[in-house]
């Protein structure tokens, strides 16, 4: 069997994607069974029994049948009779009249749709396009119809189990687009290919994509958002093949009245069709907004029909142990693996309704099947995003709600960890614009927390190395006191006044008599004072430490990824040193760091002896900082040193860094080895030729 690659059905838009299917089973159907198709770089492959396209051409116009596409439950299919849709009408007729053989499912399909119509009205049915007759109008339609047009109505709509039409997307409203009934531009379609001149030339150009002859101006409809096509663009829907296939090719996307959305669903499952969401879909046209959303998938491997509308009419995508409610569920389940296997990637497409006009269904990207590091590790957000979005939160915090699911939807899609950190940046700026929300507080969201923090680690490590904010997020929520973690001495609203004065607020209340337990038992310091660091968390380099007191880092993002991290159990992860550079010499700084951290310091002295620093801030200490008091602070940390047996310890009377900095670098614990080379610089020392191990509790 040859190949034939089919350069006029691409995977956009929309209407290549469906044409190729719709060619694909038209040559099943009336040639070669056993025809097969895959996707490949974008367009479709046919292997079949022609060794040309030519030949296929040849033998497909000759023993082309339309399908039976008949709408007796809309008005403007013509069956209404009632002189609105003229051109509906004498198109019917003309089939009722004709003799072809290759028309005669069509003219059943024809009977039938009348039968409905006349059994309706005989039930007393005086109205059978009211739409709340519809439900019985379909049930007739179910009925009556002969089975080769049983499955545009399949494809068109589906009962839900409360009798509740569900509609493809694919087809409008039950094949309606606006003004446009789909199953009326068919049967003229197909009548324009069985009796043009030009016929042949138009299905080659379907098939290939090269120009031929002039094609028909006609309106695209959704399924090309490029509008009407000129004459030299073979692939237009302005081309009545392209047409024919597109609504061909729809179905195959049977819709299925199952309960794959759990038990409280009782709708009707529209494979691989959600709803419309603005994540991953910038928009640049104004007033548009995105209705549904199809994911078009494409399959490396060839299939022949009936496994392609298998794959096509019950399709699996599985996020979170739910069917794909959403285009962001759609792209986690891609990035999971939960889809159907045999499915290399996803077309999206969106379909918009544009000012009110007909709705377009706009290309929105294609996503690759294949696990992606991170992404079931966010599966937590779930329940908290969709508890916030039903409080109907103001405009702000829905704005920022959006900014996370698009953080949530890049990550989906590239799986990189420079994105993965993002998510939990737009989580912190999220949860910080709710928590100054009195109504979303009185909602009383669920209690957030992803519980794989080792996990995590894991998938950041790499870019740990390159965002100094990143490590200084780390550092802050990964610091616990046994049960006691970071994250509970956030208060409402999260890191009040910002990043530097909710961490100084931190510390202060932490510098309270009795509001932390010293974590040495069979020692004391030598000047009592407030244990403010904590007892346990990832270490600091002094660089950052600096970075950080000097105000060189951007503190939005440092509090906005705090705030999200925060929600991170980390008891399982070491207290490890996080990378990072030495800071310069600053005695000011290096007389704070010698007071960061909550562990003992081994040094040796002049003497060659060994010993081991112990020192606590004063209790005062934050308030003071506060307050801009950083002179009599260090004054006082230089007194502790020497309390402490330190010998010549420089002083320094005053500093140009930001008090409120030097209160909230209190919370941090920096590398043991950074601490001593800060102790080396502000007083006099031993020289410490091998590498002291700082006591680490885990």
């Amino acid at each position: 069997m040859a190949e034939l690659v089919l350069d006029g059905c691409r995977v956009t838009p929309l209407a290549g994607y469906l044409s190729a299917l719709g060619a694909h089973r038209a040559v099943h159907r009336l040639l070669d069974s056993e025809a097969q198709g895959r996707w490949s770089q974008g367009v479709y492959v046919l292997r079949c029994g022609f060794a040309t396209i030519d030949e296929l051409t040849v033998a497909l116009h000759a023993r082309f049948e339309p399908e039976s596409i008949v709408s007796p439950w809309n008005s403007g299919s013509g069956f209404a009779a009632n002189g609105k849709s003229p051109a509906a009408e004498r198109i019917l007729q003309w089939i009722r009249e004709s003799t072809d053989e290759r028309l005669l499912p069509l003219r059943l399909a024809v009977a039938g749709a009348d039968r409905v119509v006349s059994d309706g009205l005989r039930l007393g049915i005086t109205d059978l396009w009211d739409k709340k007759r519809k439900p019985e109008v379909l049930r007739l339609s179910r009925n009556e119809l002969p089975d080769a047009a049983v499955a545009w109505l399949d494809a068109a709509i589906a009962l839900g189990q409360d009798d509740d039409p569900s509609y493809s997307r694919l087809l409008g409203t039950g094949g309606n687009l606006g003004r446009q009934d789909l199953s009326a531009t068919y049967l003229q379609q197909a009548r324009t290919v069985l009796e043009h001149r030009d016929s042949v030339a138009w299905l080659a150009s379907a098939l290939d994509g090269r120009p031929r002859a002039p094609l028909p101006k006609d309106s695209p409809g959704q399924f090309d958002a490029g509008g009407v096509g000129a004459s030299d663009e073979p692939n237009s829907v302005g081309n009545p093949w392209t047409f024919l296939f597109v609504i061909e090719g729809t179905l195959l996307f049977a819709t299925a009245v199952v309960r794959r959305h759990g038990a409280a669903y009782s709708g009707a499952a529209l494979p691989f069709q959600v709803p419309g969401s603005t994540a991953g879909f910038a928009s640049s046209a104004s007033g548009e907004h995105p209705l549904a959303e199809l994911w078009a998938p494409e399959w490396p491997e060839p299939l022949c029909i009936p496994e392609a509308a298998h794959l096509l009419g019950e399709g699996r995508a599985d996020w979170n142990s739910h069917a794909a409610r959403s285009g962001l569920d759609m792209a986690r389940a891609a990035a999971t693996f939960a889809v159907d296997r045999g499915i290399g990637a996803f077309q999206r497409h969106v379909f918009v309704d544009r000012l009110g006009q007909s709705p377009i269904a706009v290309p929105a990207g294609r996503i690759d099947v294949g696990v992606r590091g991170g992404v079931d590790l966010l599966a937590p957000l779930d329940r908290w995003r969709e508890a916030l979005r039903r409080t109907d939160p103001p405009s702000h915090i829905a704005a920022r709600l959006r900014a996370l699911d698009q953080a949530i939807f890049d990550h989906a899609c590239t799986g990189q960890d420079v994105a993965l950190v993002e998510v939990f940046a737009a989580l912190g700026r999220c949860r910080s614009a709710a928590s100054r929300s009195g109504k979303v507080r009185d909602a009383k969201l669920p209690v957030l927390s992803f519980p794989h923090g080792a996990k995590l680690l894991d998938q950041l490590r790499d870019v740990i190395h390159h965002d100094r904010e990143l490590r200084i997020a780390l550092a802050l929520t990964t610091s616990r006191d046994g049960a006691s973690t970071f994250g509970t001495w956030l208060t409402d609203p999260l890191l009040a006044g910002g990043l530097v004065a909710g961490l100084a607020d931190i510390a202060r209340r932490r510098s309270f008599p009795l509001a932390t337990d010293e974590v040495r038992t069979d020692r004391t310091p030598s000047v009592r004072g407030a244990r403010i660091a904590f007892e346990r968390g990832m270490s600091l380099r002094s660089g950052d430490i600096q970075a950080f007191v000097e105000g060189a880092i951007d503190d939005e993002r440092t509090a906005a990824l705090t705030l999200g991290l925060s929600c991170v159990d980390w008891r399982y992860t070491g207290g490890e040193n996080l990378p990072g550079t030495t800071s310069a010499s600053a005695p000011a700084l290096d007389l704070v760091l010698l007071f960061t951290g909550a562990a003992p310091l081994d040094y040796v002295n002049t003497d060659g002896e060994s010993r081991s620093l112990i020192v606590r801030p004063g209790h005062d200490w934050p308030s003071r900082l506060i307050a801009g008091q950083v002179g009599a602070v260090l004054q006082d940390s230089s007194r502790r040193l020497r309390i402490a047996g330190v010998r010549h310890v420089v002083s320094v009377r005053g500093s140009a860094f930001d008090g409120r900095r030097f209160a909230a670098a209190l919370l941090l614990t920096i590398k043991t080895s950074d601490r001593r080379a800060a102790l080396s610089r502000v007083a006099v020392v031993g020289s410490h030729q091998t590498e002291l191990v700082q006591e680490v509790i885990t």
